[in-house]
Formats: structure tokens, sequence, C-alpha cells
């Protein structure tokens, strides 16, 4: 498949817009599609939405979230490092795939999981000295 603007060249992809085979040097990336030329003028000056792109929520997020506050109540020295490395597995998930979702609940279940996990120590220390 060849560009359309330069004969000979292999064409890279097509155009989001017209579909029309166009190389590397020709596409330019808005929002997560590939766009020609007169379609990314056409697609900025129209005003409307670029892209709407399908999103997916990251079940390691909802997980990490369940773990850290089911950790605050019971089996918090065990379940408190679980949504902590949960937590940060999807956190490095959603900044490889930006079709994912659910980077506040990573952040909330990181933020729960600490302080959970500090203060389930501080108890175990104060029962520990107390006897």
């Amino acid at each position: 498949m060849e560009c359309r603007n330069h004969p000979g060249a292999e064409a890279a992809d097509r155009c989001s817009s017209c579909m029309e085979p166009f190389c590397s040097n020709c596409l330019v990336t808005l929002r997560g599609r590939k766009f020609c030329g007169s379609c990314k003028v056409t697609a900025l000056g129209s005003g409307m939405p670029i892209v709407e792109q399908a999103t997916e929520p990251c079940p390691e997020a909802g997980e990490a979230l369940k773990y850290a506050i089911i950790g605050i109540f019971c089996f918090g020295i065990i379940l408190e490092p679980i949504a902590i490395n949960k937590a940060l597995k999807a956190k490095k998930m959603i900044a490889a795939n930006p079709n994912l979702t659910g980077e506040g609940k990573a952040n909330a279940a990181l933020v729960i999981g600490v302080l959970a996990l500090v203060l389930w120590v501080i108890g175990v220390i104060a029962r520990v000295r107390a006897v």
C-alpha cells in the first residue's frame, strides 16, 4: 500500500477520517487517532470532539480499593500490603494503556493502604508494649 501523497513510499497507516493510506510523515496523532493534514484541519476547526475513546475500568484498581477498605477493619497487617501492591500495579497498567480508567481508585487505595498499614503496625506495637 502506497502513501497517497508520496508515490513509492510505503503507507504506515490510514487516516481515521478519510481512510486514505499515508506514510508516517503525513499522519498526525490527535487524542489517539491518526489524521492526514486536511482531515486534521477539518477536525480541529469543527470544534467537535476528535475522538470518543472506548474506556474500560481497570480491575486491579477496584480490587485494590476493596482490599484497602476491608483491611481497615480486619486483617489489615495482611490486606493492606496486598492493597498497596495492587494499587501500584493498577497505576502502572493505567499509565501504559490510556483506555483504562480508575486512577482515582488506585490513588485512594494507595493512600488508604499506607495509612491503615501504619495504624495497624502502631496498634500491634502498642499491644506488645502493654503486655
